[in-house]
């Protein structure tokens, strides 16, 4: 199971990567765009869901939760390759120069400046370390319902980055991109609250 997946990963984030690269446009956006800012720190908040997801892929003994996390870690990994590809297309680096969430200035999310920002410098959503390790050191019904927490409290913090990019990006592949992880991510957001629910379990307080 384990080196399907893997193999699944590497088709999956190529075939991403080759999809980003393939689109162009006669005006390139730039390092302080929307389009860029999006694609940088999207692909860094992915990077994440891809490795907790990976984790409970390979440990849980609960089949609807390994399905789900199998289907999070394969979509966000060529989601994550995708965005890769309009980056180099782009001729920009593949780690963002800029501030966090700076990219969406006045969409009373960018929370340049706020604690929020300050708390180990992650992005709403994100997992810290500490819930990282501890993830790391749960089996069984445990683990579910802390992945079921914390890759609901990615997505709450995930969707609206997608929903402001669907809306502000200049360029029509990406807005489009955008709107297609806004939608999955609220279908999954109502899925793992009703798993959640299941389980006798809560979420987690939403990102501010």
């Amino acid at each position: 199971m384990a080196i399907i997946a893997v193999a699944a990963l590497v088709v999956a984030g190529g075939a991403g990567y080759v999809l980003g690269h393939r689109h162009s446009a006669a005006r390139l956006p730039g390092a302080n765009s929307v389009d860029a800012g999006f694609a940088w720190d999207m692909a860094a908040h992915h990077r994440q869901a891809v490795l907790m997801a990976g984790y409970t892929r390979d440990h849980t003994s609960d089949g609807v939760i390994r399905t789900l996390a199998f289907d999070i870690e394969t979509s966000q990994f060529n989601q994550a390759g995708q965005m890769q590809g309009w980056l180099d297309t782009w001729g920009l680096p593949p780690e963002s120069p800029n501030a966090p969430m700076s990219w969406m200035a006045g969409s009373g999310h960018d929370m340049m400046g706020s604690d929020m920002m300050g708390r180990d410098g992650l992005m709403p959503g994100m997992a810290t370390q500490a819930q990282l390790a501890k993830l790391d050191t749960l089996r069984g019904k445990t683990l579910d319902i802390f992945f079921l927490q914390l890759m609901l409290h990615h997505h709450q913090g995930g969707a609206p980055m997608a929903q402001w990019a669907a809306t502000h990006a200049s360029t029509a592949y990406v807005r489009n991109a955008a709107k297609k992880m806004a939608d999955s991510q609220g279908a999954e957001i109502v899925l793992m609250e009703q798993l959640l629910r299941e389980r006798g379990a809560s979420p987690l307080p939403p990102p501010m």
